[in-house]
């Protein structure tokens, strides 16, 4: 009987994890014959050994800040990561752009994504930061190979070139991508790999807020606020002109305040203005946001914004399993409701 119950529980326990891994039939049955514990962690270790050596981490100094917005959204709330983050406030690591295109371009030439006879290569520079906790953020700046189309949308084929715990600011990035930036700039003139010159195509793309960061520009409603071109919010209903991007990378570099706007140097200035393109989803994001505060505003204006309107609403959402609610605003008497995110917008 005791053998039975210990057999039962054990049955019950690979039942939960297969559920909350989400195994199906098919991968558990190749999964049976798996060696021991033991023998994995040691290749495990293997692994990483082999990978530090091929593309080392080094450390980089930073002077950053750890606070983090309290409007904002909390990306990981794990304690023991929280606790690490904190305690690295300061440091940062970086791995070599050259170091980490040496381990993936020839795997990409023998799966036939490169070609040596064309030897070119797209490659996006992209960065972003995430709360971790409530009490810090980590920024992450990662590149992808553009050529590998079938896996530019995974994020495991966006490879990580420096991550530090601190805020997306401009002097934070600056001392973060120094030598980054420096090895991009060396990457125009081409790397050889396996006696084949590769040339570089670069590409930078983010979040409108991260764009502007590292170009050194204003924010989004400041009055010259597009880094393409020089239209001002004076001119924003203008339809009988045609704007195009105008700007030059290089003008900003001989000075930075070239065009009105811009306050700092580029962090990426050997980026051309037009491989400047802001995150189409992070665009379509705050578009549903914007669309979302305008209903509430209409129904606002016309006075039919009263419990009944929002115990539709909320019903609504919960049919749809997103959880929304509102409440009032004491001090105010205002209507504040439940910011969405990415995924309860898909919904």
């Amino acid at each position: 009987n005791e053998d039975k119950t210990k057999k039962k529980q054990k049955l019950e326990s690979i039942v939960r994890a297969l559920d909350e891994g989400n195994i199906p039939r098919d991968s558990y049955r190749r999964l049976c014959n798996l060696p021991r514990e033991g023998e994995i962690s040691k290749e495990r270790i293997n692994i990483n050994e082999i990978m530090v050596q091929l593309i080392p981490i080094t450390i980089v100094d930073i002077n950053t800040k750890s606070q983090v917005d309290e409007s904002e959204g909390v990306d990981i709330d794990d304690e023991s990561i929280t606790q690490e983050v904190i305690n690295a406030v300061g440091k940062g690591g970086y791995r070599n752009i050259n170091n980490i295109l040496y381990y993936l371009v020839p795997n990409l030439v023998q799966k036939g994504i490169l070609n040596p006879d064309q030897p070119i290569i797209n490659l996006r520079i992209s960065g972003d930061g995430r709360n971790v906790g409530r009490k810090v953020k980590h920024v992450i700046i990662t590149v992808a190979i553009l050529d590998d189309k079938n896996t530019s949308h995974k994020p495991d084929h966006h490879y990580t070139t420096i991550l530090y715990p601190g805020c997306e600011d401009y002097n934070s990035l600056s001392n973060a991508m120094t030598q980054f930036c420096h090895d991009l700039r060396n990457l125009k003139e081409g790397l050889v790999i396996d006696n084949v010159k590769w040339n570089f195509q670069f590409y930078f793309s983010s979040d409108w807020k991260f764009l502007a960061i590292c170009l050194g520009f204003n924010s989004a409603h400041s009055k010259n606020f597009c880094p393409w071109c020089t239209i001002d919010k004076s001119q924003q209903g203008d339809l009988s002109k045609e704007w195009k991007i105008n700007k030059e990378i290089d003008k900003l570099v001989e000075q930075n305040n070239y065009y009105k706007g811009h306050i700092r140097k580029p962090l990426f200035d050997m980026i051309p203005l037009n491989h400047w393109v802001p995150d189409e989803l992070h665009i379509m994001l705050r578009i549903t946001d914007r669309l979302w505060s305008l209903v509430i505003a209409e129904l606002t204006e016309y006075g039919l914004f009263n419990d009944t309107a929002r115990k539709i609403i909320v019903e609504e959402m919960k049919r749809i399993k997103v959880k929304f609610q509102f409440w009032q605003i004491q001090e105010s008497k205002t209507w504040s409701y439940t910011s969405l995110m990415g995924n309860d917008k898909i919904k």
